[in-house]
Formats: structure tokens, sequence, C-alpha cells
């Protein structure tokens, strides 16, 4: 069953999801594949002088990772949502 992908409103909202995806990515709970675009594409996100994020930095390759990353992150492996206590 496909669930529609919630996508920020506010730049706040984007700047959570990227930042989650930088945290699942420095834990080792994120990889990818070889020769995948993927991981060239965050490599080229900057930030500002202000710590923020520069969203003309950021590709639709990085978006959309962002996007499932932060999606997903409430799911267990059979695709069901699961609570803050794993239920």
């Amino acid at each position: 069953m496909f669930t529609q992908m919630h996508t920020p409103y506010t730049r706040a909202e984007f700047e959570e999801r990227m930042n989650y995806l930088r945290e699942q990515m420095m834990n080792g709970k994120m990889h990818f594949m070889r020769g995948l675009r993927g991981p060239d594409s965050l490599l080229n996100v900057r930030h500002l002088p202000n710590r923020r994020i520069d969203l003309l930095s950021i590709d639709e390759m990085a978006r959309l990772t962002a996007n499932q990353v932060y999606q997903m992150r409430n799911m267990d492996f059979e695709g069901t949502i699961i609570d803050d206590q794993g239920r």
C-alpha cells in the first residue's frame, strides 16, 4: 500500500528533513550503493555563514532523499507505521 509523501511547507520543515538525513548518515543508518548519484548530490549541499542550509545548493536528488528518509522514519520493514515506543 502506498502513502502520499508529505512535503515540507516551510524552510524550517525542509531544514529539519535535511538535518535528519545528515544525522542518519552520521550514525551509520543510511548507506548508498556504489555508483549511485545520491551521495554526490548530498555532498554538494552547502551551509550559509549563519549555519543554515543553502537551499540553492540542494538539487532534486538531495531533496527527494531527505523527504523519503524523513517519511520512512516511523516505519518498520513491513511498511506499517509504528509509534515512538516501537509498537
